[in-house]
């Protein structure tokens, strides 16, 4: 053998560890995270989300594009260009999705009545109540819809002065997240067929704003945390009232979704604007659970968007804010708005 030969032989193992990135069960591990992520996306963006699994997923999409972009950078150092292409599609169409939720709309021209509304969910009135009513006094809302609302918690805002800030109401309190209330710093009067059609009571009201009507909803969808929950969830939103002609809507709460889940974007699509999207503050989370999560309690999901302020199409939406909480797992919202 000569000297030639020798280097080739000592030169080939060095070669195969540097081409380590070409092994077959590397590239087709890229392959499987390639298939996870088209089709997660295919599923978002066709709103293919049915049964538990797929609903609860689709609430992470800013996670995942974030997942998703990480995982096509690791493609991108194993050199692996095919599946990093299709990867990359992916990403891109989820940020076609979520990036316009970061910059602010343009309002439509309004010069009716300004107005502020506030959504609370009193985590079966176990929150800080005083906590609730200082941020009445703080931030002076004409409406506050009311989530979760016990007999209990009932009597300990009343207590505490907020029929003092908020001189109207309309109170279906129960028993734990059973309960809903609306406060008003205006006349109104109850929409009869917003009733407790569903798990939780969400209820309508027209109000007199001076001169000025408002049709204001406080919702409260059922939560998809089970497959029994699903068909609830699914038939809550088809009952929530969808723009008519009439005075304009408005409708705050906890939506038990995100702008990502289809049925939200259908209500979105038959004449709302989401009140975060619009000033473009749309992926600032407001729920995250205090306790419990998957796999018995020891993994807690991420912060999502689950509580909105949706304002019919033609009412301004001038500002928009998720405010801090304090004892419960949803954060209060709050939005000032002008009606056409």
């Amino acid at each position: 053998m000569t000297d030639t030969d020798v280097t080739e032989v000592a030169e080939e193992p060095e070669a195969d560890r540097r081409r380590w990135w070409r092994s077959r069960w590397l590239r087709g591990l890229s392959w499987v995270g390639t298939a996870g992520v088209v089709a997660y996306t295919l599923i978002r963006l066709l709103g293919l989300e049915t049964g538990w699994v797929l609903v609860t997923t689709v609430a992470f999409v800013p996670y995942f594009a974030v997942a998703a972009l990480a995982a096509a950078g690791v493609q991108a150092a194993v050199r692996h260009w095919a599946a990093l292409a299709v990867t990359g599609a992916a990403v891109v169409a989820l940020a076609v999705v979520l990036v316009p939720r970061t910059v602010a709309d343009e309002q439509p021209s309004a010069g009716g009545a300004e107005f502020t509304v506030m959504s609370v969910n009193l985590y079966v009135g176990q929150t800080d109540l005083g906590k609730v009513v200082e941020l009445v006094e703080e931030h002076e809302p004409d409406l506050l819809s009311v989530q979760e609302l016990t007999p209990g918690a009932a009597e300990g805002l009343a207590a505490l002065g907020l029929e003092e800030l908020l001189p109207y109401s309309i109170l279906e309190p129960d028993e734990l997240a059973v309960g809903t209330g609306l406060y008003s710093a205006h006349p109104m009067e109850r929409i009869e067929t917003m009733g407790r059609d569903g798990i939780f009571y969400q209820i309508g009201a027209e109000v007199d704003l001076g001169g000025e009507s408002v049709r204001f909803m406080a919702v409260h969808t059922a939560a998809p945390a089970t497959p029994e929950r699903i068909p609830l969830w699914e038939e809550d939103f088809e009952q929530i009232p969808r723009p008519d002609g009439g005075a304009p809507w408005v409708l705050a709460g906890d939506f038990n979704a995100t702008l990502d889940h289809d049925n939200m974007r259908g209500l979105l699509a038959d004449g709302y604007s989401d009140a975060a999207d619009a000033t473009g503050q749309g992926l600032a989370p407001t729920w995250r659970p205090i306790e419990g999560g998957y796999l018995n309690g020891r993994v807690r999901p991420p912060a999502v968007t689950l509580d909105h302020v949706l304002a019919e199409d033609g009412v301004a939406v001038l500002d928009f804010a998720v405010l801090a909480k304090d004892g419960s797992d949803h954060a209060p919202v709050l939005a000032t708005l002008r009606l056409p």
